[in-house]
């Protein structure tokens, strides 16, 4: 084996069905393990992927970076159909590029976002219900203005989920929206990094706006910095892993969305 390494990153997207969430585990699908057996066939020796989010069960990707290093080269337009032809079609690699040896999509990433979509059609769709919450009618402007209170570097404790490793509350949130988007209601939100099930607490806040709670509430429960303040955590399938932000490598845009968030 040469003791020539290649470094390469690759931006994934899937549908967190039928996944129990990204990170390897034994005798059960996940996303990791899924890309690991098939990028160690095609370098013939094994393969480890270093990723920038870990997502839960069910939750779904549109942008996630991952990165991995073998002693083989190929073209990386072969990684990528090679990677695509060993998958199921809940997986698609959308490219793959030659990054430098010291990169690491977790630790280098500047930034995330997510994206968190509700069926507000009052009744449950079959064929969106495993890609949004579904629920009643919202009011998706008051959802946007009470939003905005999450925005700056806070302590995000009302919204972090029991078990959560981080060694602190504290986050900061740079861009914060939500917009009707026909029968969905849509949630975008950026920040430099995220606790444990907090976009899924945050929706289920902006739930209880959406159904008229009163102005200020949000900013109530953030105030809190009390998980018990707020209700139940929000379900997986609404989550999506949007796009993951470098500043020491340029990497492409992904621009191929769900069907489910084109306009």
């Amino acid at each position: 084996m040469s003791n020539t390494h290649f470094r390469y990153a690759l931006a994934v997207q899937y549908a967190g069905g039928e996944f129990h969430g990204w990170q390897r585990q034994r005798d059960v699908p996940t996303v990791q393990g899924t890309l690991e057996q098939a990028a160690s066939k095609l370098a013939d020796e094994p393969v480890t992927l270093q990723v920038a989010g870990r997502t839960d069960a069910g939750v779904h990707a549109i942008g996630q970076i991952s990165s991995f290093s073998c002693s083989r080269a190929p073209d990386t337009r072969n990684w990528q159909r090679g990677l695509n032809s060993l998958t199921p079609k809940s997986i698609h690699v959308i490219w793959v590029r030659a990054v430098p040896a010291e990169f690491h999509p977790r630790y280098d990433a500047t930034s995330r976002r997510y994206t968190y979509v509700f069926y507000d059609q009052q009744r449950t769709d079959p064929f969106v219900a495993g890609l949004a919450w579904c629920c009643d009618v919202l009011d998706a402007d008051a959802m946007h203005r009470q939003a905005q209170c999450l925005l700056g570097e806070q302590d995000f404790s009302s919204f972090r989920g029991a078990g959560c490793q981080s060694l602190t509350p504290m986050r900061r949130v740079d861009q914060v929206s939500v917009r009707r988007q026909g029968a969905y209601v849509v949630m975008d939100i950026v920040a430099n990094a995220f606790l444990l099930h907090m976009v899924r607490n945050i929706a289920s806040g902006l739930l209880s706006v959406g159904r008229g709670a009163a102005n200020g509430y949000l900013a109530d429960v953030l105030a809190a910095r009390d998980r018990s303040a707020l209700g139940v955590t929000a379900p997986p399938q609404g989550l999506y892993l949007s796009e993951v932000c470098y500043s020491s490598v340029v990497l492409p845009k992904v621009t191929v969305l769900p069907s489910i968030l084109r306009s």
